[in-house]
């Protein structure tokens, strides 16, 4: 299902303005940082970057859903892009695979990722790194993906919304990519009209995601999905996928954006409301108990944009391990709260600005302990692109080390 490729422009952004470290261009970009923007040619498209990975061998793949102005079909297709270690493109290619779910994953060797056809059915499609070419497609027997998790353990989770029963929709599959169990939590209201939206980019970009904890009897995982009239944070027991405990909102006007565990029952999470962002660097939830958001310590994030989209995840040095949350601020900027794993303590925040307006969309650990970024900026203020941004781990280092 490739599409003809239309040209590519790679640029490279000339001046890296200044940040909160002052680490300038000469000491960021040579040898272990870059900071690329991939431009298109074409005014009728609006790339929208979902997910990347490192490659084993070296260099990145990213995913970007593209949305055409010009396409009979509303929901966008598909665009994979890899590059080489230093962010310079080896191919990229579309796919007619539409509004693919956020997540890129590196499967058996293949680069996989969960969209579907256009009666709305979920696929797993598997892509050879190599040369970008289409492996296998597996249908997942569900509707709507709204995100895909492989945790690891060759099990893939994957979220999506059943609007016949009016339910978002969970499944788990093997290795070998067949449907083990799966649940539906019923959202006791028509959300439908939004999840299209959602999936179609003319509405609320709702946080949708997957994660993994663990605790003392087992462990399970956290999904930010619809539910009972809300938009919640569910734990599912691993075993049997049934939900045991959740972070509720007020229906979907405001929820959770992000979650991370720290240890043990400390997690740390992001929030919004009424436009505005919050932050709980660290906070005892009880998985197997139903609790609201705003009976949390929230710290407000007012340098946010409104609903901000925040990426949460570990960042382990040799001598230490992190608690990272990234986002974009009202003044063009990237910016990341470094929290000490284990504790609430804030280490460092550090802000890299721009000229246009820029969103974050994920943000991997590379191989060098250093962090890639993908994002997109707005070049000239409307036409939407893809960020790639390669951080050293000398940043985010105690200055004692």
């Amino acid at each position: 299902m490739n599409r003809t490729l239309s040209h590519i422009l790679l640029l490279t952004l000339l001046v890296w303005l200044g940040s909160s470290c002052e680490i300038n261009q000469k000491e960021v970009l040579p040898e272990s940082g870059f900071l690329k923007i991939y431009n298109h040619p074409e005014e009728t498209l609006a790339y929208f970057p979902e997910s990347m990975v490192e490659l084993p061998g070296g260099g990145f793949v990213f995913l970007s859903a593209v949305k055409d102005e010009n396409d009979d079909i509303e929901y966008p297709y598909t665009h994979l892009v890899r590059t080489t270690a230093s962010g310079e493109v080896s191919w990229s290619l579309d796919f007619d695979w539409r509004a693919p779910a956020s997540t890129l994953m590196l499967l058996d060797g293949s680069v996989g990722f969960v969209a579907m056809n256009e009666q709305f059915d979920a696929f797993l499609v598997l892509v050879n790194p190599a040369s970008g070419e289409v492996t296998a497609q597996h249908d997942l027997e569900m509707t709507m993906p709204l995100y895909a998790y492989s945790d690891g353990l060759d099990n893939l989770v994957v979220l999506g919304y059943d609007f016949v029963t009016r339910s978002s929709w969970i499944s788990l599959y093997n290795g070998s990519y067949q449907l083990q169990r799966s649940n539906k939590l019923a959202v006791e209201s028509d959300l439908e009209y939004l999840v299209q939206r959602h999936l179609n980019k003319t509405g609320q970009d709702y946080p949708f995601f997957i994660g993994p904890y663990t605790n003392a009897p087992g462990g399970g995982y956290f999904v930010n999905c619809f539910y009972n009239y809300t938009l919640r944070t569910v734990f599912l027991d691993q075993a049997s996928l049934a939900a045991t405990g959740d972070l509720y909102s007020f229906q979907t006007e405001e929820g959770i954006s992000s979650v991370i565990q720290k240890s043990a029952s400390l997690f740390g999470l992001t929030s919004y409301y009424e436009g505005n962002n919050y932050i709980v660097p660290g906070a005892e939830i009880n998985v197997n108990a139903s609790a609201n958001i705003k009976d949390l310590p929230a710290q407000a994030l007012y340098e946010l944009t409104y609903r901000a989209e925040v990426i949460a995840g570990k960042l382990d040095l040799d001598t230490a391990s992190y608690s990272l949350y990234i986002s974009q601020t009202n003044d063009n900027s990237l910016v990341i709260y470094q929290y000490e794993q284990e504790s609430e303590k804030l280490i460092n925040t550090h802000y890299r600005e721009f000229d246009q307006r820029v969103v974050v969309s994920e943000f991997i650990q590379t191989r060098d302990q250093g962090i890639a970024i993908l994002g997109g900026i707005y070049i000239l203020g409307k036409y939407q692109r893809p960020l790639l941004v390669k951080l050293p781990v000398d940043l985010f280092l105690p200055e004692s080390e």
